[in-house]
């Protein structure tokens, strides 16, 4: 039997699950800190929503360094802990049906699976082991054990790459996946919601964007990439 030398690669938040990269970190933080100190930060949170929002859309990577800056302070052991509870609690009943049904398909055709996320590793691991999949995820700083609020870099990458944007980013770590695993990316599939998924998409031979953002969805007819709409 000839090995399936294919994989399915999957962005997480808004293409595998409902999810946005506030929605771990609030749970996560909500098990270290009593109830007052939690909802003053989503207080804080909810006054800073507008310049966040604009954030995002001026620059993801931007964005992104404001979410993990909200983890610095909390305990890296604890947040491992708590990880697998998150995943059972937010992340699983999160996930669309339609992805989990294609994640099946692959698995059922031979093809690895793995999550490709901008978030970090410590909080999607247990997502990855749940759904049978590998994950390429970034790791958090840490002193000690206390998390500084700063981002490591993609597994495959060096410590420079973390000055980089994070869709070239992505799709590096994608293509070194590749040539550490012997995938064949032109027999490959991919699924993305963002322009930040757009490198990672052009990667593989088979490409499908999920609920697109504008500037994805442009890119998407211009290329002739067919396009899904997942709800939960």
């Amino acid at each position: 039997m000839v090995e399936n030398r294919s994989a399915a690669f999957f962005d997480v938040d808004g293409t595998l699950s409902a999810t946005r990269s506030t929605t771990s970190l609030m749970w996560l933080r909500a098990r270290q800190h009593s109830p007052w100190r939690h909802r003053l930060w989503l207080a804080n949170l909810v006054w800073g929503a507008p310049l966040a929002f604009l954030t995002d859309k001026l620059s993801r990577d931007l964005a992104d360094r404001l979410v993990f800056s909200q983890f610095a302070g909390l305990s890296l052991s604890r947040l491992i802990a708590d990880a697998g509870e998150c995943c059972r609690s937010v992340l699983m009943p999160s996930c669309f049906p339609d992805a989990l049904a294609e994640i099946e398909m692959h698995k059922a055709a031979g093809r690895k699976v793995v999550l490709v996320s901008g978030g970090v590793a410590p909080v999607l691991q247990p997502l990855a082991d749940a759904l049978g999949a590998d994950l390429i995820a970034r790791g958090l700083e840490a002193e000690g054990d206390r998390l500084t609020g700063r981002c490591g870099h993609f597994p495959l990458l060096d410590d420079s790459s973390k000055s980089w944007g994070q869709a070239a980013a992505k799709a590096l770590a994608v293509r070194r996946y590749a040539e550490t695993t012997g995938i064949d990316l032109a027999a490959s599939y991919a699924y993305g919601d963002s322009i930040n998924d757009a490198e990672m998409l052009g990667l593989v031979g088979h490409p499908t964007v999920v609920n697109p953002d504008r500037a994805l969805d442009r890119t998407a007819k211009s290329r002739g990439w067919p396009a899904r709409r997942w709800r939960p």
